[in-house]
């Protein structure tokens, strides 16, 4: 062994590097990316891309579910039935403030007297198939009311038919007619507690309109006086059945109980021992 060559350069480690370029790798490199940048890109990818089963567009509806006057017949003339009704009620609640007393009463005797002829005359027959009216005798003077009712066809309407039935139409139409003199029957109770004699006229008036329109249709529907008489018969048995359990059945148990009591032995009461002395 050659001390010489080994004494300098045998502490230092030489490395040869060498590159074969006959071996070719068709797999190309990726370029350098974050991780959490390419998973946020591809997230917001795969939420804008639709869904094939999701709708393309949604349009919400601007129609209370309770009032979609697109289940009726004759939308116009459901929007008349309230109208009148309506601006006679709040000119009566808020009218007083911004106007005189006497002005109010005549606006709403005629807003009133309004409603009692679109209703009397158009939304009943359109929207129930009801008329009533009244016919003076030439002759005689005497007056006769009259009270109609067309037959309602529920499907297609034939050529005979005058008057096709909707029940959105009806329930409208009935709801409306018997919470219209509800609601003024409250107001002229409340006028008569707080002592409010000038709103009289105007509560008056309002009451009479809407009764006799409440009257005459009743009249003319065969169909509201079966079940006003079902309604009569019910209030009529829970009468009797509550005056069943708390009369007769309340006079049976007192005559039980004192009949009772009359056959039980009175025990005599014996009055407590009294120790005369004095106490400190």
């Amino acid at each position: 062994m050659d001390n010489s060559n080994s004494g300098g350069a045998g502490h230092d480690l030489e490395f040869t590097t060498t590159i074969d370029g006959s071996v070719k790798q068709n797999v190309p490199i990726p370029p350098p990316t974050n991780s959490v940048l390419s998973a946020m890109a591809a997230s917001s990818r795969s939420s804008s891309t639709p869904s094939p089963s999701a709708p393309a567009s949604y349009t919400p509806s601007t129609t209370l579910p309770g009032f979609q006057f697109s289940q009726s017949s004759h939308p116009t003339a459901c929007l008349f039935h309230i109208l009148f009704k309506g601006l006679a009620f709040t000119l009566y609640m808020l009218g007083s403030k911004a106007m005189d007393n006497v002005m109010v009463t005549v606006l709403c005797i005629l807003l009133l007297a309004a409603d009692f002829w679109v209703v009397k005359n158009i939304t009943g027959r359109l929207l129930v198939g009801l008329r009533w009216w009244n016919k003076v005798d030439p002759v005689t003077g005497d007056t006769s009311w009259i009270f109609e009712s067309a037959t309602p066809t529920v499907g297609d309407v034939n050529a005979n038919s005058k008057f096709s039935a909707n029940a959105f139409d009806s329930k409208f139409f009935w709801a409306i007619l018997y919470i219209t003199p509800v609601l003024w029957g409250i107001c002229f109770m409340s006028a008569l507690l707080f002592f409010k004699f000038q709103c009289f006229v105007t509560l008056s008036c309002a009451l009479a309109l809407s009764a006799s329109n409440v009257y005459g249709y009743y009249k003319c529907s065969t169909d509201q006086r079966e079940k006003w008489n079902q309604w009569m018969n019910a209030g009529a048995q829970i009468g009797v059945s509550a005056m069943m359990r708390n009369g007769v059945f309340g006079w049976l148990g007192n005559r039980f109980s004192g009949s009772g009591g009359g056959n039980r032995q009175q025990v005599p009461q014996q009055e407590p021992n009294v120790l005369p002395g004095t106490f400190a």
